[in-house]
């Protein structure tokens, strides 16, 4: 997937609530999909993979801005489902499936650089094409690499000091949301943010490939694709 042309933000700059994606993630939360697939012991409505796959085919027919932020938001909760880092989890998990709190991950698979301080690490790179970007917050699921091992993946708030919103003039299909590429500049991260090791895209593969129905642009969580890193 290629971008398209951005524009700058201020560092911190969150999408305008003029913009059509709080409405969108309104109308995605009332379809009932993000509690899809999602045990009920844990929030969820039960059901199973297949009945997901459905409903985010008929999203996508008749609304494909819609589905873009169900593919954004649902792969954030199953990120979450999938680590192994429970306390992360039960921070978020109830705000991501009501709503409350935007998710969003790239739909490319481009690893942020890090620098060990010996009391966290500080950030840098970018993310493109994010879509879900909401003007109250968010949160985003990244794959970050640490002295050249394989990448892990982590959870990042949009408040951090560093990150900074370049909006996209163009979607990356027909009919969908704004999306932006995400900069981080020296963006500080704490351990109690990881989410998971390497093998998170092989965890979230049922479920992206369930979202993948009916989206107008390929992606690299794409079943089709091998799930790799950039170098």
């Amino acid at each position: 997937m290629h971008p398209g042309e951005h524009t700058g933000m201020p560092t911190n700059a969150v999408l305008s609530p003029s913009a059509p994606g709080p409405d969108l993630l309104h109308e995605v939360v009332d379809s009932g999909l993000l509690r899809c697939g999602v045990p009920p012991h844990l929030g969820g409505a039960g059901s199973d993979l297949d009945a997901l796959a459905a409903g985010a085919a008929e999203l996508a027919r008749h609304h494909p801005g819609a589905a873009w932020l169900l593919w954004a938001q649902r792969l954030a909760i199953e990120a979450l489902l999938q680590s192994p880092n429970v306390a992360l989890r039960e921070h978020w998990l109830a705000d991501f499936l009501s709503g409350e709190r935007a998710a969003t991950l790239s739909p490319t698979f481009t690893p942020l650089q890090a620098h060990d301080t010996g009391r966290g690490w500080l950030l840098r790179g970018e993310q493109l094409a994010v879509p879900n970007l909401q003007w109250a917050g968010f949160s985003l699921v990244a794959p970050l690499r640490l002295h050249e091992q394989q990448a892990h993946w982590v959870l990042l708030r949009s408040e951090e000091d560093g990150l900074s919103i370049m909006r996209d003039t163009e979607s990356p299909g027909h009919g969908d949301p704004p999306t932006a590429t995400l900069q981080l500049n020296q963006v500080f991260f704490r351990e109690d943010e990881w989410l998971c090791g390497p093998d998170l895209p092989q965890r979230l593969l049922p479920v992206a490939q369930a979202l993948g129905r009916g989206l107008a642009c390929a992606t690299d969580w794409n079943p089709n694709t091998a799930p790799t890193l950039s170098p």
